[in-house]
């Protein structure tokens, strides 16, 4: 996720207190020294090279979003770029730690066989005891005007089935216009959802230009959310025609919008 770090753990409701106790620490006692930080590090790369590196979808997605975002940080990879993730030092990594981790810009939530009642008391034990700390100001990122159409090409000997997308920024639910949020969410779903949506109906079975084709909108960020379009030929078939074909249906959106049934 870009606006938030995640720590995950499933055990069995008898260890939840130890559970408890061993986050809380994490939360506040954590020791980083070279011993632990360069075998992470090497981690890290390692999972960079094989999840972006070698994948040519995954290279491409990073493209488009650094191109995409000229001021705000979505442009950069959660993973980070190799450079970044070589020249980090330990003050970097401890300054950050020390900024961020805190009770106060955190949310504990626990499920499963546990009531509330159970749970209140732990919650004020282990981390009742953790102080505040004064957050620092968070920055109202904002996006220059885009000016002109950005093309993000890449060709790779590991592609197997060429694709085709085209993306715009969008108002989210907690950025921008916010009152567009829920439309946009219906207007994905009626786009792409399923096989008797829209853009699948029209480019697959009608058409026959694509073997896939849809559209998604991603808009649960704090900051702009994606609205997208995507497309994949058929075999033999030819990308610039598909990208034409999908073009033809978003003008054909922009132009008479969509019909109660399909909001139905």
């Amino acid at each position: 996720a870009q606006d938030y770090t995640g720590y995950y753990q499933s055990v069995a409701v008898d260890r939840l207190p130890l559970m408890m106790k061993i986050e809380a620490d994490r939360m506040t006692n954590l020791i980083l020294d070279d011993d632990i930080i360069e075998p992470e590090r090497a981690v890290v790369i390692e999972e960079r090279r094989s999840r972006v590196d070698r994948d040519p979808s995954s290279m491409l997605g990073e493209q488009v979003r650094a191109v995409m975002f000229q001021n705000h940080p979505y442009r950069i990879p959660v993973i980070g770029w190799q450079h970044e993730i070589e020249g980090l030092t330990s003050k970097d990594l401890i300054d950050f730690y020390k900024a961020w981790y805190a009770p106060n810009n955190a949310i504990l939530v626990i499920s499963g066989d546990i009531t509330v009642d159970a749970v209140r008391p732990l919650a004020e034990k282990y981390y009742g005891a953790i102080p505040a700390i004064l957050l620092p100001k968070r920055i109202a990122w904002a996006e220059p005007p885009l000016n002109a159409d950005l093309r993000v090409v890449l060709e790779h000997t590991r592609v197997r089935q060429p694709s085709w997308s085209r993306r715009f920024t969008a108002p989210s639910q907690k950025h921008g216009a916010i009152e567009h949020a829920d439309a946009l969410q219906v207007l994905g779903e009626i786009l792409s959802g399923g096989a008797t949506s829209r853009l699948y109906r029209k480019l697959v079975f009608e058409k026959k230009v694509a073997v896939s084709a849809g559209g998604w909108y991603s808009g649960r960020s704090r900051g702009p959310g994606t609205f997208g379009f995507y497309i994949s030929p058929v075999p033999d078939g030819n990308l610039e025609v598909a990208g034409v074909a999908m073009n033809e249906e978003i003008d054909l959106l922009i132009k008479k919008g969509v019909n109660q049934e399909e909001v139905t």
